[in-house]
């Protein structure tokens, strides 16, 4: 579990920045215990109705790779554990101003030769439910960097505005373009806060080795507790491969479930 405590300087970089970089805030024996429960989540066979997997198709490749897993708390006790720990909800409650609860859980897998995720703020995909904000803990899985497509961020966005976005919702090639991108290389373990508001994306892998991470996001408690009801609906409208029926156009129907991911 995370026992951290925020610092003064912590809590003016959140303020300055949008986010927040926690350097291996726990041992290595947690790390490579996070890394076989990342491990177990891969291999858990498809199967319609429980947790959620994702793929996608490499440039190049004619061969799907796992993309993401998400909805899987439920299933996996020490990580439903972790991502509810009073020490997580202790940092989230000081960076959001009151009490959070969680929202959606992700693992993005990026394997060798995976797409990057092109450059978006986070506020648009999650409106479905009356949300304006919320907060996404990162936990490397894996070293990042710029060879295997590590997150890049850019200067931060006063909260509740939302910058001119392509048809698809992320942000518009143009303003993309004028912007200055950093970025955000972490060791495995290595904890990342950022709010929904500040515009980031990255690259592709083009390296050798995995570059995983949990994303996971979560809402003021006053907004209330929506999970199911996300990921309910979410399974309705961009179904995970297994569930899906065939001819049928997703990306019709994705809107905001896909914002900016190499999913297809």
């Amino acid at each position: 579990m995370l026992h951290y405590a925020l610092s003064d300087e912590d809590l003016e970089a959140w303020k300055e920045n949008q986010f927040l970089v926690l350097k291996t805030p726990w041992g290595r024996d947690e790390v490579d215990e996070l890394k076989s429960w990342v491990d177990t989540l891969a291999s858990w066979p498809e199967t319609p109705g429980k947790w959620m997997k994702y793929f996608e198709t490499p440039p190049g490749s004619s061969s799907k790779q796992l993309c993401r897993v998400e909805n899987f708390i439920q299933y996996h006790d020490p990580l439903n554990q972790l991502l509810n720990c009073t020490g997580v909800m202790n940092i989230l409650e000081k960076l959001m101003g009151e009490p959070a609860v969680l929202f959606k859980e992700k693992v993005n897998f990026k394997l060798p030769g995976g797409a990057g995720f092109s450059a978006h703020q986070d506020a648009p995909a999650f409106v479905s439910f009356g949300h304006r904000y919320h907060i996404t803990m990162l936990i490397s899985v894996d070293d990042s960097n710029a060879e295997n497509g590590c997150l890049e961020m850019s200067a931060p966005i006063p909260i509740y505005e939302t910058l001119p976005q392509a048809e698809d919702g992320t942000i518009d090639r143009e303003r993309e373009a004028q912007m200055s991108w950093t970025p955000l290389p972490t060791q495995a373990g290595d904890i990342v806060f950022f709010d929904s508001y500040i515009p980031h994306r990255s690259q592709s892998n083009q390296s050798q080795s995995p570059r995983r991470a949990l994303y996971v996001t979560y809402n003021r408690a006053s907004d209330g507790r929506v999970r199911d009801d996300y990921y309910a609906h979410k399974r309705s409208v961009f179904p995970p491969d297994c569930e899906r029926v065939p001819g049928v156009d997703y990306s019709k129907t994705a809107g905001p479930y896909n914002l900016g991911n190499p999913i297809r």
